[in-house]
């Protein structure tokens, strides 16, 4: 399950290239014949898939275990002495995680301190006054602390570009769809809130009405419910034009005046801004414009606010965050999720807290600990220049592409930058130490107070990040979670650091793994600056009219191009499932397979000459084929017998299976690499070709 904040802002930049492994995958066996129509050394395939899989799962395991929290100090032994701030807050927050016998000593009085201060807590609270309640005031003082998980609003981070210039902004949405999905809504939370609730009613040597609190608590799903319906994810997810919609806090302030959205913002800086600091940021702010949620004629979230009991509200808010509390404190099995919010064992849990609170520190020990190769960052540097490279001949050599719309394609793609790895904010760098100077974690603090402090910190670094435009988003840092993405509106590529190690890309490594693999993904992440929205936006993320000519051929051609490989995956049924999958859904995602993967080859040809390393019993196996192998490799995936049909009809991304054998077969080179007859069903007689 994801980490508390690690969601993606759906009305940002929605191709990313994420490692979401333990999700619900979706491969399953075929039977042998088709096999053999797909592969000429089939047991070898299936030899090197396996091996190789079994070597990547124990490395990301000791990765995320081994140089984390081994044995409670694993750090400790292997990093030089903590005289970083980052560092010794890291370590600190690693024992607190680690700490069960504190979490069950802990009598949760903190918690119980801060529910007063924000405005008490109804389903527990004998004497709470319902007509000092102030929603405006109750939401600023939780979403300070709780600003995505709020359940009917979040602030997110995106970038823009205003007058040329990239911009960081906030972007006020509903609460995040993973709120209301089948493991974050509210409702299977209904044991480990009833649990804390125990703990914090012995305080008072009191017990919990368990009929009481069934009655309450339904309400409280309810309302969710009511959140759900109006905010409407379905439609919000295939709408990638949201941020052309957005309005301003001031917008929104005329259309709900019931909250004072001014006051909740304000409650988000570390300490009062100056009035040019708080005009800035609020002018950062932009307002989720789309559907019914904010700014619908029923002006139905006001309704909600102003009419459902004071109680409800209250109990909601406070829930919310003591659900965030119990991720800590219940280690029950939960519906759907196990122990240790759906990982292994609390060491492993830890080492994934550690990893997203701590991104860079963490990465910094793992360079020190792993004696990571740093030329690694020149391969990916030079990778990226030639995925570029080919992309403007691929531009160049097109036949059907009117003059004007290839100069604008060819501006927009030398505009595109790309970012590696995070450079500026390895160990000893000003950047680093200026992330972490504010935060106070104490030897004293219990497991609650280091929580509390994290999430406040975590907060403020976003605040500062918009109002002072610092370089790095705090929030949407993911270091050990393989992490790619190109970002419309910067016209940027990103990378991680986690991606740019062994076994994903090595600089001893052949060429056909790194350009099978990495070359591959960057190809991809490109390739969404030319998908079917993307390809409208010029280098500064500003929607333009170039595709729309006079004869209007170049649109023309591209939609049936584009709709060809639509219609494959529309045509295309995954094993164990009795109907079609959605070709438009998946349409962003299918042109980045399938251009990625193109110009990945096309770049590993003209470096194939410089290889001379031959792997081990693969002596008959050709460089391309092994290229081949390499891209098959990125795309797998852990089965999942049990995956719901709608997930698979609206999901963004094809089936792992699709992602090979459905791109591959419009590659002309694989046929010519495996020797495919001409009546293979792997050599498709009409393949699509976009560019």
């Amino acid at each position: 399950m994801d980490n508390p904040e690690q969601i993606q802002l759906l009305t940002t930049d929605q191709s990313r290239e994420e490692s979401e492994r333990n999700r619900e995958a979706l491969e399953k066996s075929i039977d042998s014949e088709k096999i053999k129509k797909v592969t000429v050394s089939q047991k070898r395939y299936y030899l090197t898939i396996i091996g190789l899989i079994l070597v990547i799962v124990v490395l990301v395991i000791a990765l995320l275990t081994s140089l984390l929290l081994s044995g409670n100090a694993a750090i400790i032994r292997k990093t030089k002495k903590f005289t970083s701030r980052p560092k010794e807050q890291l370590r600190i927050f690693a024992r607190k995680c680690m700490d069960r016998q504190s979490m069950n000593k802990d009598n949760l009085e903190g918690l119980r301190d801060d529910i007063q201060i924000r405005g008490g807590f109804p389903m527990i609270d004998l004497n709470w006054d319902e007509s000092k309640f102030d929603l405006s005031e109750m939401l600023s003082k939780y979403l300070s602390i709780n600003r995505n998980r709020m359940g009917f609003l979040s602030v997110e981070p995106f970038t823009t570009v205003e007058n040329g210039t990239v911009v960081s902004m906030l972007y006020l949405g509903p609460g995040p769809q993973y709120v209301y999905n089948y493991a974050m809504a509210i409702g299977i939370y209904k044991e480990s809130v009833a649990f804390m609730l125990e703990r914090l009613l012995k305080l008072e040597n009191r017990t919990l009405n368990r009929t009481e609190y069934e009655t309450e608590f339904q309400k409280l799903v309810d309302l969710e419910e009511r959140f759900a319906d109006l905010a409407d994810y379905k439609n919000l997810n295939l709408d990638n034009d949201n941020m052309s919609k957005a309005k301003r806090l001031s917008d929104l302030a005329k259309m709900i005046p019931e909250i004072d959205w001014y006051k909740i913002m304000r409650a988000l800086p570390r300490e009062k801004m100056t009035s040019e600091e708080e005009k800035t940021f609020f002018e950062k702010i932009r307002v989720h414009g789309g559907g019914e949620y904010f700014f619908g004629e029923k002006r139905e979230l006001a309704q909600i606010a102003t009419t459902t009991p004071k109680t409800v509200l209250a109990n909601y808010l406070v829930v919310r965050q003591i659900i965030d509390v119990a991720l800590y404190y219940y280690d029950k099995d939960q519906p759907r999720q196990g122990k240790f919010y759906n990982h292994e064992n609390q060491q492993v849990f830890c080492a994934d807290q550690l990893a997203f609170f701590f991104p860079m520190p963490s990465m910094n020990v793992f360079i020190e600990t792993s004696g990571y190769k740093m030329e690694n960052l020149r391969i990916i540097e030079r990778i990226f220049k030639e995925i570029k490279q080919e992309y403007n001949l691929l531009f160049q050599e097109n036949q059907w592409l009117e003059p004007k719309i290839r100069e604008f394609l060819i501006r927009k793609l030398k505009g595109i930058s790309g970012k590696f790895g995070f450079q500026e904010y390895i160990e000893g760098e000003p950047l680093l130490e200026k992330m972490y100077q504010t935060l106070d974690f104490l030897e004293t603090d219990t497991p609650y107070q280091i929580y509390m402090k994290m999430w406040r910190h975590r907060t403020e670094q976003l605040v500062e990040h918009i109002v002072h435009n610092t370089p790095l988003n705090p929030v949407n840092l993911r270091q050990f979670a393989l992490y790619a993405a190109y970002n419309s509106y910067g016209n940027v590529f990103n990378i991680n650091l986690a991606y740019l190690t062994y076994p994903w890309l090595d600089a001893d490594f052949p060429s056909y793994s790194n350009y099978g693999y990495l070359g591959y993904v960057i190809g991809h992440e490109i390739g969404h600056a030319f998908d079917h929205f993307h390809r409208k936006l010029d280098e500064n993320g500003l929607q333009h009219k170039y595709w729309l000519t006079e004869t209007n051929s170049s649109n023309i051609e591209y939609n049936k191009r584009e709709k060809c490989l639509r219609d494959q995956y529309s045509s295309y049924k995954e094993p164990g499932y009795d109907f079609f999958m959605n070709g438009t859904v998946s349409r962003y995602e299918i042109v980045g397979d399938h251009l990625g993967l193109r110009t990945a080859y096309r770049i590993f040809k003209k470096a194939e000459k410089l290889d001379t390393v031959k792997l081990p019993g693969f002596d008959d196996v050709s460089p391309d084929q092994m290229f081949f192998y390499s891209y098959a490799l990125r795309q797998c995936d852990i089965y999942n017998p049990t995956i719901r049909p709608e997930y698979l009809k609206g999901r963004p991304h094809p089936t792992s299976r699709f992602r090979v054998n459905g791109v591959i077969q419009n590659i002309p080179e694989f046929s010519e690499a495996f020797k495919c007859s001409k009546t293979a069903a792997m050599n498709l007689e009409n393949k699509c070709t976009l560019f």
